[in-house]
């Protein structure tokens, strides 16, 4: 956000306020991965704004794309359109019954991490960096910090038993004190979903299934 601001020449302070403002909203939405899906759900819910703000979000989103893609960050030119346009030309993603997830399992970490995301709607890097004395069981909330910015997260009631083992450890995925790696939470999630009958499902799609379980709610 911060290179595709300083492209932006002769922007008043709160222009750039405005452009940061919306453009981080709008990756905390689609995550870290943008695809067609998670900007179709981003752009859902857009719908119940008014159509100045949908407009200044999506053109701001619009020139982060085409910036995105001039750098060749993504391997595809992406363009929202206003929300109640695109929901006449669009399915809206559905949400899928993954009560499942909840029974026991022989991957018990890819279960947690699978939990954590849908539940939570954390990314896996989030996930990796979360520190035991972040989390607070008593007032249920987890504490992200992320570069020199912090948020507090609610921990959903059918969690705490499952933070409650851990919290004598470091980090709430450790081998040896320290994290594990991003391949091995890709490998754990992707143990869990196929166990569970659902190998098409990554962690993106899961935090998607979280998003639209908000709007629905």
């Amino acid at each position: 956000i911060s290179a595709f601001l300083e492209e932006k020449q002769g922007l008043s302070v709160n222009s750039k306020q405005s452009y940061k403002y919306d453009l981080e909203q709008f990756l905390d939405m689609v995550g870290e991965r943008i695809s067609e899906t998670s900007l179709k759900i981003y752009q859902a819910q857009l719908a119940n704004l008014k159509i100045s703000v949908q407009k200044r979000k999506i053109s701001a989103c619009n020139q982060f794309l085409y910036f995105l893609y001039q750098k060749g960050e993504v391997d595809s030119f992406y363009r929202l359109e206003l929300a109640k346009q695109a929901e006449k030309k669009t399915e809206k993603p559905e949400i899928l019954y993954l009560d499942s997830f909840w029974q026991e399992s022989d991957h018990p970490e890819g279960r947690l991490l699978a939990l954590l995301i849908l539940e939570m709607g954390l990314l896996p890097s989030e996930i990796l960096a979360i520190k035991v004395a972040d989390i607070n069981l008593d007032f249920q909330v987890l504490r992200i910090s992320k570069a020199s910015q912090q948020r507090i997260v609610t921990i959903p009631t059918a969690l705490l038993s499952e933070l409650e083992p851990l919290m004598g450890q470091t980090y709430l995925f450790e081998r040896g004190e320290k994290p594990y790696s991003r391949q091995w939470a890709f490998r754990q999630l992707e143990s869990f979903v196929k166990e569970k009958g659902f190998p098409s499902l990554s962690a993106q799609v899961l935090r998607e299934q979280f998003i639209l379980r908000q709007i629905e709610n």
